[in-house]
């Protein structure tokens, strides 16, 4: 019945977005960048999995919600790679949204520790790049147009939502893996 009542409902004198409830129904957001680095890949692997399900669930959801699961997942994959080089990687180091430039960062980052051909690492490079290729600066799966008023390349194609939800698990596993090795690595030093 809320949800009903919801879906009609226009902002009223004094909504606020951001109210503080019990920690038994509440949602935490943490200031601290550890936590934050560590909870933002995963919160947005796990939104592009639960937008992908729904899109799987509801044809008539899925041309729209797409859009949002593949945002999602991209930014895991670059919150990922941004969490791994600034836990393990040199400081003072800047990243923009370049997946290509991130992936080459965790490739340093990986020799720098002899983790240079590691089990699925050229398989983990095949799927950051494609999703680099797809949406190169953060911007194509959350706009219409690029800056200039272009359409973005990567479209007018269908995509498999079953393989994308198999393909991030694998890669976010990878990616937790990398993270267990650095620490295994940085306790032995």
């Amino acid at each position: 019945m809320k949800e009903d009542e919801d879906e009609a409902r226009w902002p009223s004198e004094g909504d606020r977005l951001f109210v503080e409830a019990h920690r038994g129904y509440a949602a935490q957001v943490v200031a601290h960048p550890g936590e934050r680095f560590y909870r933002l890949p995963k919160g947005y692997k796990r939104a592009g999995d639960i937008l992908t399900e729904q899109a799987l669930d509801d044809p008539v959801d899925r041309r729209n919600i797409v859009y949002a699961a593949l945002f999602c997942y991209r930014q895991s994959i670059e919150l990922f790679l941004k969490s791994l080089i600034h836990e393990f990687g040199q400081d003072g180091v800047k990243y923009d949204h370049r997946l290509n430039d991130l992936w080459k960062g965790f490739t340093k980052l990986s020799a720098n520790r002899g983790c240079r051909d590691v089990l699925g690492m050229k398989a983990a490079e095949s799927l950051v790049l494609e999703m680099h290729e797809a949406d190169a600066r953060s911007d194509g799966f959350r706009f219409a147009t690029d800056t200039k008023g272009a359409p973005f390349g990567f479209g007018d194609r269908f995509i498999d939502l079953e393989n994308l939800r198999s393909a991030m698990e694998a890669l976010s596993n990878f990616f937790e893996c990398a993270a267990l090795e650095f620490y295994r690595h940085d306790s032995m030093e």
